[in-house]
């Protein structure tokens, strides 16, 4: 059980009094970045309202720290941003505080009670993160009523650990639980000003990140020296780095159509092209940017290829993406690259959750959820286009991020389009 500070204080080299210690002044000054308490209210509402419409007694958020989560539903409902477990739990009641399940104890969880905006933290007890969440669901009631789970991330999906789930199952015999891949989507699907407000901080962010590439690269720096540089000033702004791809190959003999997603130890020499994906996150709400860097003047095929091909489309498919279009409007403008003698990825634009998410437009096809069909204010999109030359070997990937607004569209990611950067040597 919790331990109180006060009655432990003197007594912190046992190994039972330091677990789960609660109401200590450890790290009470520090400073962490939050949504306002009107906007919880507002999260809360909504998903009690589909928890109401879907006959639900309790959800249990899951999210974690991997490349398509980022905290997912546990960051959405309580502000954690935390590496220490592969999952972590939120359990969220029909009624009252939701209550976070944290994996270390000790200072650890004390500095989390600092991070989130709940009340209700609690240590999971070396890992037994099911005995601790049956606890809440019983004292909220919960207990043989029908329990929703959110999909830890979007690649499979998967849901929880798999002892989490069999645990839950043997404590809790009369509950019933239903797996919700897409409960998240529909939470988060349209923002809010203050939602809008840390993805454009975000793309400020990725702005920074870009600069600090090509203030970095020269002749004789590797690439991983660039995801370096990228990754401090997403830092230094108060970020967190969601992606971080960059390769570099040369532009008369390339050996690369998209950014690298394992920086390697090449080191960049006069006349290559550097290809990025990066995105930051701030508050848990992520912008992404894209844009290719000439190691010294671009070669005319390279300008040519940028400035005819891959600018082009890229604009025919911005003008497309506005509310009242729909995604199938989207996908046709992709046309475009085949009619300039070039082929892309499949990708062309894909959906933010807070990182991330559907709806898909891809050259052949589009995948939707029920009520995405139609691009409407307050959904935000990525145009991330990698356009290939017809044989394979030559490629370029442009990206910028875009909340939509009544009468159009807002491009949160403001660094010029219309030129390829230029490293002078």
């Amino acid at each position: 059980m919790a331990n109180n500070w006060e009655e432990v204080r003197y007594e912190l080299d046992k190994s039972e009094n330091f677990r789960d210690i609660y109401n200590s002044p450890w790290y009470t000054d520090t400073v962490y970045e939050k949504f306002s308490e009107a906007e919880y209210k507002r999260r809360y509402a909504h998903a009690r309202e589909i928890m109401a419409r879907d006959g639900f007694d309790a959800f249990i958020f899951t999210g974690g720290q991997n490349i398509y989560s980022m905290g997912g539903a546990v960051s959405w409902a309580t502000g954690l941003f935390d590496d220490r477990g592969m999952c972590q739990y939120v359990v969220f009641p029909k009624e009252g505080e939701p209550m976070l399940v944290y994996p270390h104890a000790g200072c650890h969880i004390e500095a989390a009670r600092q991070m989130v905006s709940i009340k209700d933290v609690r240590g999971s007890r070396s890992g037994q993160y099911a005995q601790v969440m049956a606890e809440k669901l019983a004292e909220v009631g919960a207990q043989e009523g029908r329990i929703g789970i959110t999909s830890i991330d979007r690649v499979g999906p998967e849901y929880m650990g798999v002892k989490v789930y069999q645990d839950l199952v043997k404590l809790l015999p009369k509950a019933t639980f239903v797996f919700l891949p897409n409960l998240l989507h529909e939470l988060t699907r349209y923002k809010s000003a203050e939602e809008i407000e840390a993805m454009e901080r975000a793309g400020e962010l990725v702005v920074d990140a870009l600069e600090a590439l090509i203030e970095t690269a020269r002749p004789g720096v590797h690439e991983y020296d660039l995801a370096a540089a990228g990754t401090h000033a997403i830092m230094k702004g108060n970020g967190r780095v969601h992606l971080m791809m960059i390769g570099s190959t040369s532009m008369s003999d390339p050996k690369m159509v998209f950014p690298n997603p394992l920086p390697s130890a090449r080191v960049l020499k006069k006349g290559d092209i550097i290809l990025n994906e990066m995105v930051a996150t701030y508050k848990g709400y992520s912008a992404k940017i894209g844009h290719p860097i000439a190691i010294g003047r671009p070669s005319k095929e390279a300008d040519r290829f940028f400035k005819e091909v891959v600018l082009e489309g890229y604009r025919a498919l911005e003008a497309k993406l506005v509310p009242g279009n729909t995604l199938e409007d989207v996908r046709k403008a992709a046309s475009k690259f085949r009619e300039k003698g070039a082929q892309s990825r499949p990708i062309m634009i894909h959906g933010l959750d807070l990182i991330t998410a559907p709806p898909n437009i891809h050259t052949d096809q589009v995948r939707a959820q029920p009520g995405d069909e139609v691009i409407r204010p307050g959904n935000a999109y990525v145009i991330e286009i990698t356009i290939i030359n017809a044989d394979g070997t030559f490629g370029m990937f442009l990206s910028r991020t875009y909340v939509m607004v009544e009468g159009g569209q807002r491009n949160i990611v403001h660094y010029p389009l219309d030129e390829l950067a230029v490293v002078k040597v």
